[in-house]
């Protein structure tokens, strides 16, 4: 029997697209995963997507995608701020944020939102 404590589980939903706001949980998500070992998941969604599309924040996601997290973007709030084509040259998966979420619910995530 191991006395490992299972690692946390934390979802962050990134909802601000001001950096001043987004990035500390960037920031915080990429320590959880790469100190704590934590089981961490990032979606964008709202507003944060223009964040994301518009160059400011590309070193972070590079930092989340170098310690193993997937961040994931909603598809249709990409649509709806036409930023598809900014988003394609960063690594984003989209999806239905809808499903996502309720995937943290039933997972057992414990979300955070920045």
């Amino acid at each position: 029997m191991s006395n490992e404590p299972t690692p946390a589980k934390i979802a962050f939903l990134i909802i601000s697209d001001d950096p001043n706001r987004a990035v500390p949980g960037l920031v915080m998500a990429t320590r959880l995963k790469s100190n704590r070992g934590a089981d961490v998941r990032v979606l964008f969604f709202g507003p944060s997507v223009r964040l994301a599309a518009s160059g400011q924040i590309d070193a972070q996601l590079a930092e989340l995608h170098d310690v193993g997290i997937g961040t994931k973007a909603c598809r249709a709030n990409v649509e709806q701020y036409e930023v598809t084509e900014e988003i394609a040259a960063r690594p984003l998966e989209l999806l239905a944020a809808g499903a996502e979420v309720e995937a943290f619910a039933l997972e057992g995530y414990t979300v955070v939102s920045f």
